[in-house]
Order: C-alpha cells, then sequence, then structure tokens
C-alpha cells in the first residue's frame, strides 16, 4: 500500500477541494448559458408558431391554402427551421415548405436532433379547424455548446493544473517546518540529545517547536541522569557495596581475560586467596557494624599496600582475592603475600574497639595449577585452608598434595558428624597430680575418637575440624555432659577425686549459651558444682577480654572452677590478667618439657609459676614426662602436674588401677 506524505495528501486535498470548486463552477456557467440559449430559443419558437397559426387560420377559414403556401415559401432558407405544414381537420396537408407533403394525411413527424417538432391546433370558437407543424432545427445551440465546451476545457485543464500547483505549493508551506521538526526528532531518536529547532512564529507548529525544545531539554538532562544511574548500576553490579572492591563477578571476568592473555604470551598468573583469622568472633562479640567497618578498613590495607599494580577482589565474607599479571617469578608472588600479612599486623582501631587482626593466605599459580578461574580458586582455597591448619597468620603454595589432604578433611568431616550417634567416641581420663601429697586430685576429660575408617585419629587432627565446621558446638555438650555424668558415678563409688576438668572451645562461647548449658549439665547429673572445672584457652580470652571477664564470672558464680589453658603461648596481657575470675593457671607442655635444657622457655615456665603464686592462683604443669620436670616444677612451687610420667588419658574403668596416683578416701 502507498504511503502518502503529509506534504502530498495536503496537495492532494487541496488539488481535489479546489477541482471540485472549479468544477462545479464551470458546470454552473455552461449550465445557465446553455439554458439561457435555450429558453431564447424556444421563445423564439413559440413566438414564431404563434404567428404562422394565425396565418394558417385565415388560410383555413378562407379555404385559400395557396396563399399560406407563398407566405411559408421564403422559410425553407431559415437556419432554425427546416419545415412548415399546414394540415386541415382531416389531418391532411394542404401547404407546406416540402412540395412531396402535400395531399399527404398524418405525415410522420419524428424528433432526431437536433431537429425538434413543434404542432399546435387551429381552432375556432365551435370547431377544430386543422392544426401547424413546424419543424425546427437547434443546430445552433449545440453549436454554441460545442463553442462553449472548447473554450471552457481549456481553462479547466488550466485550473487544474493551478489547483494541482496551489495544491503542491500550499502542502510545502505547511509541512516545510513540520519537516525541521521531523529532522530533529530523528536526531534525537539517534541519541544527540544537543538538539533544539529554530522555527519563528507564534501559531501552532511554532508552539510545537516550543514544546518540542523544552523535551529536548527535558530529555537531554534525563539522558545525562540516566546515563549517572547505569554508571552506578554498572559499578554496582562489579563491585562490592562495602569495601568498593570489584566483586565475584568482575574478578571472574578479568581473571579470565588474565589467563586468556598469559596463554597467548605463555606467561604466568599468580592467584592470593585471604581469609581472616578469627573474623567470625568480631561478628558475633562486637555485631556486624564492627565487623564491616573492619572489613572496610582491611580492604583500604589491602588497596594501599598493593596499590594499582594489582586486581583485589572481596569474593564475600572475609574472603579476599588479588589477581597477579605478568608475574615475573613465585617469589613476587611470596613477597607480595609477606606485605599483605604484615600489613594486617598493625592494630586496627573500629568504633572505639582495637584488633589485632591475622589472615591465611593460599596461593597458586597458572597454568600449572589450574587452567581456568574455577580451578585456580578451589586451589587457592585449598592452600589457604593449608595455612589456616599450619597455625593461621600465613601462606602456603598450593601442591596437588594438598587437594587430597583437604578432601580426606571432607571425608573426615562427613565422618564427624555421625561419630557420636554412632559410639565412636569416648572419654578418656589423664589424672591431674598434687605435688604436696602425690595423689590425683583431678582428671582432664579428654576426647578419643576410634573412626572405621581413619582408625584412631588424634585429637589435634579433628578437633580443629569440629572447630571449623561448628560441630565442636554439639560435640563439646556430649563431652561435657558425659564427663559430668561420669564424675558423678566417681563420687559414688568414692574414688577421692575432687575436680573433673573440661575443655571449653571459643566457639562454645560465642554461638552458644555457655552459662545456660553448664547449668543444664550439673542439674542433669546431679554434680556438685564445685567438683567441675572449665578450662578457657588463653586467645579466647585475649580476643575478647570485656565479653571474657563477663561470662566467667557468670560461669564462677554458679560455683564452677576456672583454668586458663596453654598459658604463655599466646600474647598475654597482665593488665587483663589480674581482672580475670579464675582459680588455676595451666603451663603449657611446650615450656615444660624445655625444662633442664638451656632453652629459655624453661625460664618462661617458671616465671608462669611466680606470676600464679603472685596473683593466688594454683598453678598445674601440662606435659610433665620425666621426673627432671616434676622436680624443678616443684622446686619453683608449683602445685600441680598432668602428663605421660604419671598416667596417659585412660578408659573410666582403668583409672582406679593408677596406684599409686590415686588413693581412695
Amino acid at each position: 500500500m502507498v504511503r502518502l506524505s503529509l506534504k502530498y495528501r495536503i496537495a492532494l486535498v487541496v488539488f481535489l477541494f479546489q477541482l471540485l470548486v472549479l468544477s462545479l463552477q464551470l458546470w454552473h456557467t455552461f449550465s445557465a448559458s446553455r439554458e439561457s440559449d435555450l429558453n431564447q430559443l424556444v421563445t423564439r419558437e413559440e413566438v414564431f408558431l404563434g404567428l404562422i397559426s394565425e396565418m394558417g387560420r385565415n388560410a383555413l377559414l378562407t379555404n385559400e391554402p395557396a396563399d399560406f403556401q407563398l407566405f411559408i415559401t421564403p422559410f425553407t432558407n431559415a437556419p432554425h427551421i427546416k419545415r412548415v405544414m399546414l394540415l386541415d381537420q382531416t389531418g391532411r396537408v394542404v401547404a407546406s415548405t416540402t412540395p412531396q407533403d402535400l395531399g399527404n394525411s398524418n405525415p410522420a413527424m419524428v424528433d432526431t436532433l437536433p431537429l425538434l417538432w413543434k404542432v399546435k391546433r387551429i381552432e375556432n370558437a365551435t370547431e377544430q379547424l386543422g392544426s401547424i407543424a413546424v419543424q425546427f432545427s437547434r443546430q445552433e445551440l449545440v453549436d454554441r455548446t460545442d463553442l462553449l465546451l472548447a473554450r471552457g476545457i481549456p481553462v479547466a485543464c488550466a485550473g487544474i493544473l493551478l489547483s494541482a500547483l496551489t495544491g503542491l505549493g500550499l502542502g510545502t508551506l505547511l509541512t516545510r517546518r513540520l519537516k525541521k521538526l521531523e529532522q530533529a526528532t530523528q536526531r534525537v531518536g539517534a541519541g544527540d540529545m544537543e538538539v533544539t529547532v529554530s522555527i519563528p512564529g507564534n501559531d501552532e507548529i511554532g508552539r510545537l517547536a516550543q514544546v518540542f525544545n523544552e523535551m529536548s531539554t527535558s530529555l537531554r538532562s534525563q539522558f545525562v541522569e540516566l546515563q549517572q544511574i547505569q554508571q552506578e548500576l554498572a559499578f554496582q553490579a562489579h563491585h562490592d557495596p562495602l569495601s568498593g572492591l570489584p566483586n565475584r563477578t568482575l574478578f571472574d571476568l578479568r581473571c579470565g581475560q588474565a589467563l586468556e592473555a598469559a596463554r597467548q604470551e605463555r606467561s604466568q598468573v599468580a592467584l592470593l586467596f585471604m581469609d581472616l583469622d578469627h573474623f567470625k568472633n568480631i561478628n558475633d562479640s562486637y555485631g556486624h557494624q564492627v565487623g564491616d567497618c573492619v572489613l572496610r578498613d582491611v580492604a583500604a590495607r589491602l588497596t594501599m599496600v598493593l596499590k594499582d599494580q594489582y586486581l583485589i577482589a572481596r569474593l564475600g565474607g572475609d574472603e579476599f582475592c588479588v589477581l597477579i599479571e605478568q608475574l615475573s617469578n613465585e617469589q613476587e608472588a611470596i613477597d607480595l603475600a609477606q606485605s599483605v600479612l604484615d600489613a594486617l599486623a598493625a592494630p586496627l582501631s573500629c568504633e572505639q574497639h582495637e584488633f589485632f587482626l591475622a589472615a591465611s593466605i593460599g596461593i597458586c599459580f597458572f597454568p600449572q595449577d589450574g587452567d581456568d578461574v574455577t580451578k585456580l580458586l578451589r586451589n587457592a582455597d585449598t592452600a589457604m585452608y593449608r595455612a589456616k591448619a599450619s597455625g593461621r597468620g600465613g601462606y602456603r603454595l598450593y601442591s596437588r598434595e594438598q587437594t587430597t589432604t583437604l578432601r580426606e578433611r571432607v571425608s573426615m568431616e562427613s565422618r564427624l558428624r555421625r561419630a557420636v550417634e554412632r559410639g565412636e567416641l569416648r572419654l578418656h581420663y589423664q589424672p591431674q597430680i598434687d605435688f604436696s601429697s602425690d595423689t590425683a586430685v583431678g582428671v582432664e576429660a579428654l576426647a578419643r575418637w576410634s573412626s572405621p575408617e581413619f582408625g584412631l585419629v588424634k585429637p589435634s587432627k579433628f578437633i580443629p575440624i569440629a572447630e571449623e565446621s561448628g560441630l565442636i558446638i554439639p560435640l563439646g555438650e556430649w563431652i561435657l555432659f558425659d564427663a559430668c555424668a561420669q564424675m558423678q558415678q566417681w563420687r559414688t563409688e568414692k574414688l577421692g577425686l575432687q575436680r573433673m576438668a573440661v575443655n571449653l572451645s571459643a566457639l562454645q562461647i560465642q554461638r552458644g549459651d555457655i552459662v545456660n548449658l553448664v547449668r543444664r549439665a550439673l542439674d542433669h547429673t546431679g554434680l556438685p558444682a564445685n567438683c567441675l572445672e572449665l578450662e578457657i584457652t588463653e586467645g579466647y580470652i585475649l580476643q575478647e577480654t570485656e565479653r571474657a571477664v563477663e561470662t566467667l564470672q557468670q560461669l564462677r558464680d554458679l560455683g564452677v572452677s576456672i583454668a586458663i589453658d596453654d598459658f604463655g603461648t599466646g600474647f598475654s596481657s597482665l593488665s587483663y590478667l589480674h581482672r580475670l575470675p579464675i582459680d588455676r593457671l595451666k603451663i603449657d607442655k611446650s615450656f615444660v618439657q624445655e625444662i633442664g635444657t638451656t632453652s629459655r622457655a624453661a625460664m618462661v615456665a617458671q616465671a608462669v609459676v611466680d606470676l600464679g603464686r603472685t596473683l593466688g592462683l594454683t598453678v598445674i604443669g601440662e606435659g610433665v614426662e620425666q621426673e627432671r620436670h616434676a622436680t624443678a616444677l616443684k622446686s619453683w612451687g608449683c602445685h600441680e602436674g598432668q602428663g605421660f610420667l604419671y598416667s596417659p588419658a585412660v578408659e573410666p574403668d582403668q583409672l582406679s588401677s593408677l596406684a599409686p596416683w590415686l588413693k581412695k578416701p
């Protein structure tokens, strides 16, 4: 279907309108002229017919048609009269301009344009005398009509042409300014937001141009705002809202591009996967607002250390990743990891709290440790877990053996979840000896795991897994209830033990209601509170001193005693130690076992004994394996000892055979 532009539609409408008007005018002029000519001709014919009928009356009355014949003979040359006939009352022609008509009765009178017959009866007062018949020629009218048409058609054609040109000109005039608006609109549609149109006049099109310019200005403002919003959305889609660092999406994209470039250039790429150590403790103890502040500060430190040379991303939580492109050698990645650890070692202040942070970093390399982003991230994560397992606060390079170790760890975690209900876990008990009486005054409950798949698993191997996976919470609850029940049974048997020592994980205290848990265990087993001692690691106390003081005081209010385990292995703060509601210090075995050597660790053990005595605390040495260990501890004034010199951890039914350390009352 042909679609006409507005310009040609206006031209067509104007043309058709003018054509209609011109046609009506021409038709009216033609009709009026023809009607006037016809009226004149009819009048002349009627006058002639009336005149000649009077002459015919006289001829019929006198019965002298010859005179009438002489009268009408000249009319044979008249252009508008073709025949004249006088008929008597019988219809016989008595006179005619055509001699052949004489004597004929009722001659045929047929009209054939432009010839027309007119008949008029001739009567007297009493009768019809005859009739007069005249055949008129209207050729003159036809000629005049043809002449009028011959003159009118060229005029009409000229008028039609003029109408077409007028319509086209008017359409052009009306659409010329609209064309400017159309072109401006097309430019706006093509993205040119700076378009304005200048159309003079205060008519509808001029006002439309003003509205267009206002709309264009508004669109330009909205377009700029939309671009800003799009840029902001693009940034948010690829950046972490908390730290402002690239997120996982952008990191995967950039890392993929870096790997592709490294393949083509046959170069190396390194990936550093970092996780903050014990960050969850900060969130649980101080809230997410403080935790977010810490993460922002960590991101700022990473940015300051790494500057713009490397891509730093926050993958989620407290996990960060660094991409090193165009790696010169592996030492560059190692040096960078150490720089990050050094930057995090400085004290960090957030929300009026001071924190000492550490991180574990896993390092892997392309192409030897993985050929795509997923594998590299997985292997760097594996190396990071290896760094955590090695004591945290350091870095480890990835090796294939780590993947095997990680799989074993995952498998062990899965088995550990079912170990309690399957009866694979047991509690063994190691006696604590009073140096003054050489008798056992207490025992420490130690978990042992005999797995059908892994065999006898050391606590040093499965306890960290339980802590990292959160399994330590249900496991710790089982240990507490079982140990309290066993101690109550020994009290019933009058075995002579004074206390049961149970280790508490920092995670138990942070995530669980430890005070209610201890209360429930004592109520359930019937064990007096003064028979239970809870051992807390020094590291937890130093991380959350204020909360630790409050929690330990609530436990002391229950009547249980509190011991600090592995004392001396952390960054001990004497300014807090005197505030803690504790009863006992346990010297870590790493110091005790150096007694009798030239190591300065032995001096630390003696210093701890002196410190405990000064604060009025009972001091117990762990890891007493040789007589010289016990002798030295006794000479320094240490109160108790625990170790293989006296007994390893044994099953409950074997404890009674530990004479002479165990004496029944």
